[in-house]
């Protein structure tokens, strides 16, 4: 939907930041405002709760892969956590208690989706046009999320499927996997928790796998009531929790951008799992991965590779050339007939239709300026083009722990941002594209000879071009001491004074 032209007859609700989603990064961001007394802010979600991906995949098994004394805000630390690895009910609720402790939720407007959040240069500030109504923002902060979007396979046929087709994102609850036959498309992180569970109930499970994941023992374990009460009674020793697993996570990091025989261990800890668990050997050999470990996302799991071994499930590694109304056909000929397809085909990412609704100076949209996937950015956070605008999660700001560890840090730039704003009485403020492209330029030279980007896979951590538009071109520390500041000298500012022209050719840089 093309965007609506800034009519300044026609006023609008003002909110001085705008938010766009309630997930982590979005109520990570308005949290953070309030505490700092700015509390002007409006949050703009689709849905009707808070939680983002965490209230949306409510699929059976679905629990996160990092720490829950990670996953969680450092200011906000849950000694309530009943599992080392949280499962999605608690994580929601813990959202939903932060949105309550920090007295956001009157700020949130349920069940407004952003049609376009389009930037006024002449009023120097960005007009946000929802489903229920239009505002303007002089500060915009999307918080889209990366894993928002469920990807639908580009598969021949697929719509004249006569059963049951949904994606492990949008989980039919009204579906029973008893007697039925399944298809499961896709091997990643998700369908490696829930097929465990559809498996003993399906009359006959086909998992159609097209490259097979690293799997590590899952080291989850139950967390008792003695030591949830320890924890309550001794906030110390859950720091302390919390940084063991980040330095545990900040040690694999060498060995995925530039060492990577520091990932052997790791790598011969996956074969053994699967050698114990699969004793099949023409199995095992589908199930062996053939690129290094990490270059593709690796997960934990004890309950995959054993629900794989049963009578009832086959995993197939034939390609698929087309669906049928009675089922899937391979490349060979064979129709495998089911009830119902599973897609756990993952997210788009680079293509995320929010990149179309985010349009900046001269009309140009996020996605104008990275088509066919090509994303890029400042730090991940400001892109050139974009006055006022911050990004959560944007292109090479992942860094390999957990994302909330991102959010916070990425969060702490923003306030910076803005103090510097009102420090010096600047109306806008704009990366230079000289500052974006020098960190381009570092961030493809230092990830050259990572896992990611040769390790022998295709992911999407690469753009077409091969590029990595995904991870951080360092270490946590690194990124986080980065983030702690914002040198206004990679900035083109516009005094809230001058009348100046706001072409980036007469604006004002600081240094």
């Amino acid at each position: 939907m093309p965007a609506t032209p800034f009519d300044s007859a026609t006023p609008v609700p003002h909110t001085d930041v705008a938010i766009i989603g309630a997930g982590f990064g979005g109520l990570g961001a308005a949290i953070r405002l309030e505490q700092e007394g700015r509390s002007d802010f409006l949050i703009f979600e689709r849905d009707t709760a808070v939680g983002g991906t965490w209230h949306v995949n409510t699929y059976p098994g679905a629990q996160c892969d990092i720490p829950s004394a990670l996953y969680s805000f450092s200011f906000a630390p849950n000694p309530d956590w009943t599992r080392l690895y949280p499962l999605q009910p608690e994580i929601e609720a813990y959202l939903n208690d932060c949105t309550d402790r920090f007295g956001i939720r009157d700020r949130i407007r349920f069940g407004h989706e952003v049609l376009d959040a389009t930037w006024n240069d002449e009023q120097a500030q960005w007009v946000v046009r929802t489903s229920e109504g239009t505002w303007s923002a002089r500060i915009l902060i999307g918080a889209l999320g990366p894993f928002s979007e469920p990807a639908t396979p580009d598969i021949g046929g697929l719509e004249s499927f006569s059963g049951t087709v949904f994606h492990s994102a949008k989980w039919d609850h009204r579906h029973s996997a008893q007697g039925r036959r399944l298809a499961v498309i896709g091997t990643g992180a998700s369908a490696v928790q829930f097929v465990p569970r559809l498996a003993p109930e399906a009359a006959h499970l086909t998992l159609f796998q097209r490259t097979p994941t690293w799997i590590l023992p899952h080291p989850d374990r139950p967390i008792s009531e003695a030591g949830r009460s320890l924890l309550r009674k001794f906030p110390r020793a859950q720091r302390a929790m919390r940084r063991t697993f980040d330095l545990f996570q900040e040690a694999l990091v060498p060995g995925l951008i530039g060492h990577r025989s520091l990932l052997a261990p790791l790598t011969a800890l996956g074969r053994a799992h699967l050698r114990r668990q699969v004793k099949d050997p023409v199995l095992r050999e589908k199930l062996t991965p053939g690129y290094e470990f990490g270059c593709k996302r690796p997960t934990f799991s004890n309950k995959f590779y054993p629900a794989l071994c049963r009578e009832n499930v086959a995993v197939e590694t034939t390609s698929i050339a087309r669906i049928v109304p009675e089922g899937i056909v391979t490349t060979d000929g064979t129709v495998h007939q089911v009830d119902a397809i599973v897609l756990g085909t993952g997210f788009t990412v680079s293509g995320h239709t929010g990149f179309r609704r985010i349009v900046g100076r001269d009309g140009k949209s996020l996605a104008d300026h990275w088509p066919d996937g090509e994303m890029s950015s400042y730090r991940g956070t400001t892109v050139h083009g974009f006055p006022n605008f911050f990004m959560l999660l944007g292109p090479n700001s992942v860094v390999y722990t957990s994302q909330v560890v991102t959010i916070e840090a990425q969060v702490n730039y923003i306030l910076a941002a803005l103090r510097a704003m009102d420090d010096n009485a600047l109306a806008t403020l704009e990366v230079s594209m000289r500052a974006q492209i020098e960190f381009a330029d570092h961030t493809d030279e230092r990830l050259a000879g990572s896992v990611w980007n040769s390790g022998g896979c295709s992911s999407y951590y690469l753009s077409p071009s091969g590029r990595n538009v995904t991870y951080w071109p360092g270490s946590v520390r690194n990124f986080t001491r980065r983030m702690s500041t914002i040198e206004l000298r990679h900035y083109h500012c516009r005094s809230a004074l001058s009348e100046v022209d706001p072409m980036l050719a007469t604006s004002k840089e600081l240094a």
